[in-house]
């Protein structure tokens, strides 16, 4: 399987972990590839490419599906909360409602694969940092490769620290080299906070994910895209059920039931 990793020089964290990449893990300098009137620098090691961009990944990454054919697209980003506490993140892109400021188009998400959403997140769970999901969130959304994002969080001292980065680094090249063997059925989320913690010990691999707070926005043709924009077969939904309001089940079951999606309480 052929994988590309993707990180920005206006982004602390990701500049660290690729440093490790090249550094460690045997990523060699290969030549640069012509995006319109700029020159994106690659460097290859295996199966795995790892390409440089001047933007930040989240608003003008759209245009990469126009340069790189793969199986697999994973974003070495930063991650940023208001606790500012060291962590790791792994989540899929794209947009459940109209909100666009943190780049994609709206009522859109991005293709993505649940097998590598949990590959990446056993992974990092094997390294001392804390490790959390989140829910489907922000750009790029209309890529044509699956895409993840794989983050080092969450304030400036995480990510501009190179040990911080040296096991996102490991869980990226581990990861897309074994992704594709991931023994693992593809399921939709629901409902609960943004980091997932209602989700936990599922027999399933998670692939988007709606957090309570973009519920109002979810209907039956958002359902519908879910599935499609999981390169997996999804098999269930499952529902946060104490993480959604009343009227929020009642919208999701009907959503469910006009596609044909099998659901449960998580």
């Amino acid at each position: 399987m052929q994988a590309v990793v993707f990180y920005s020089t206006a982004d602390s964290a990701g500049v660290n972990v690729a440093k490790v990449l090249k550094e460690h893990h045997g990523f060699r300098l290969k030549g640069h590839v012509d995006v319109g009137e700029s020159q994106l620098p690659v460097w290859v090691s295996g199966g795995t490419q790892l390409v440089e961009l001047q933007n930040p990944l989240i608003d003008e990454s759209d245009f990469l599906k126009d340069f790189f054919k793969s199986d697999l697209f994973v974003f070495a980003s930063r991650h940023q909360s208001v606790s500012g506490a060291p962590c790791a993140t792994v989540h899929a892109p794209g947009n459940w409602a109209g909100e666009t400021k943190y780049g994609g188009n709206a009522n859109e998400l991005q293709l993505t694969s649940a097998k590598a959403l949990q590959c990446f997140y056993d992974l990092l769970k094997a390294n001392p940092l804390p490790v959390f999901r989140e829910a489907s969130h922000h750009g790029p959304t209309c890529l044509k490769t699956p895409s993840v994002f794989v983050e080092l969080g969450s304030s400036e001292k995480e990510w501009s620290d190179y040990s911080m980065a040296e096991p996102i680094a490991e869980a990226i090249v581990e990861g897309c080299r074994s992704f594709s063997s991931k023994n693992a059925k593809a399921a939709l989320g629901f409902g609960g906070n943004h980091y997932l913690a209602g989700f936990e010990n599922l027999p399933f691999a998670l692939s988007h994910v709606a957090s309570k707070y973009v519920l109002d926005f979810v209907d039956a043709a958002m359902v519908k895209q879910a599935v499609e924009k999981t390169a997996e077969p999804v098999e269930k939904a499952f529902v946060d059920w104490t993480g959604c309001s009343k009227e929020q089940r009642e919208m999701l079951v009907a959503s469910f039931e006009k596609t044909g999606l099998s659901w449960e309480k998580a």
